[in-house]
Formats: structure tokens, C-alpha cells, sequence
């Protein structure tokens, strides 16, 4: 049940030569969630990890990109690289994709990312289908957000992209 979070803060604190206490004192929480941590049994919250990952010398982006990507059912993290190269290829192949303009109604921004030729083939589906419309009522910044983060990493399929509009709205909440 590793995890690849879990490896980084075991062998951090084994660096430090810090027991789980003394590493969990260090970033106000207890030894045995740096047990949880290691071990994969929990993830730490996003600004936990931030704080972890910057003593780790792990820059932000790729911090961000290894939490959302352990959020993620095993089958959809192979989704999200964290190879650079890789990265800037798949946003050089989707970045023709339009802006979604900011003080846009949502049901604008719909009609808007519809009318994209280049915009994914799954945010597509997932913004056609106007039972899941009616059940997410995606606001305009949602749209946007799946339109200029997950879009970059390619079409993916409807269930990808709303499990990407649930992951935004974690985000937003936290």
C-alpha cells in the first residue's frame, strides 16, 4: 500500500534522522500520522504536503501534480506525468484550446468549450450530457479550470473529467 508521497516523507525524516515524532512536531502533527503517511494508509492534506514537499526541495508544481495524482483510482494516475518533457509535449499538442472568458455565464462557457474544436473529446461528452449538467451545475472557474489544467494532459474520457470537476471542487473546499 506504499505510497510514492509515503517514500518521500520515510526518507526525508530517515535523512533527518528524525523519529516520526520529532518529524510529525516538526509540521504540527502526531508520530503515528507520519506512520499513516509512510505506510499509504492516509494522505496529508494538500497544504500539509506543500509545507513537506518545500523541506523536501520538491518544487511546488510537482507537488501538486503527485498529491492530485494519488487522489486519483490507480487506472487514472498514469493520466498525470510528472516528467516535464512530457508535460510540455501534451500541452503543446492541446494548448490551441480556447480561453474560457472570465465573466462568462456558465451556460456561456458550456456553449463556449462545445463550439472548441481543439477542446478534449471527454470535457465534451461530460458537458453534453445534460443529466450530469443539471447534477454538477459546473460553474464558469470550474469550466475554466478543467479546460486549462486537465485539458492540457489530453481528451480522457467523460468519467475522467467529471472525477477531475469532484477533485476541483476539493480543491476549492480545503
Amino acid at each position: 500500500m506504499k505510497s510514492e508521497i509515503g517514500t518521500l516523507v520515510g526518507k526525508s525524516r530517515q535523512k533527518f534522522e528524525l523519529t516520526q515524532d520529532q518529524f510529525g512536531r516538526k509540521y504540527n502533527v502526531s508520530g503515528p500520522a507520519i506512520f499513516k503517511f509512510e505506510k499509504g494508509y492516509v494522505k496529508p492534506s494538500l497544504d500539509l504536503w506543500l509545507l513537506m514537499a518545500k523541506d523536501m526541495e520538491v518544487d511546488e508544481q510537482t507537488a501538486v501534480l503527485m498529491w492530485v495524482r494519488s487522489k486519483l483510482p490507480r487506472k487514472y494516475q498514469s493520466f498525470i506525468s510528472l516528467d516535464t518533457p512530457a508535460v510540455s509535449e501534451t500541452a503543446k499538442a492541446y494548448g490551441r484550446t480556447k480561453k474560457v472568458p472570465k465573466e462568462a455565464e456558465p451556460e456561456d462557457a458550456r456553449k463556449h468549450v462545445l463550439a472548441d474544436r481543439a477542446a478534449p473529446k471527454g470535457l465534451k461528452r461530460l458537458l453534453k450530457d445534460e443529466d450530469l449538467w443539471a447534477l454538477y451545475k459546473p460553474q464558469t472557474h470550474e469550466i475554466s479550470i478543467l479546460v486549462n489544467t486537465f485539458g492540457q494532459l489530453g481528451d480522457g474520457s467523460k468519467s475522467s473529467y467529471r472525477e477531475a470537476l469532484r477533485l476541483i471542487r476539493e480543491f476549492s473546499c480545503t
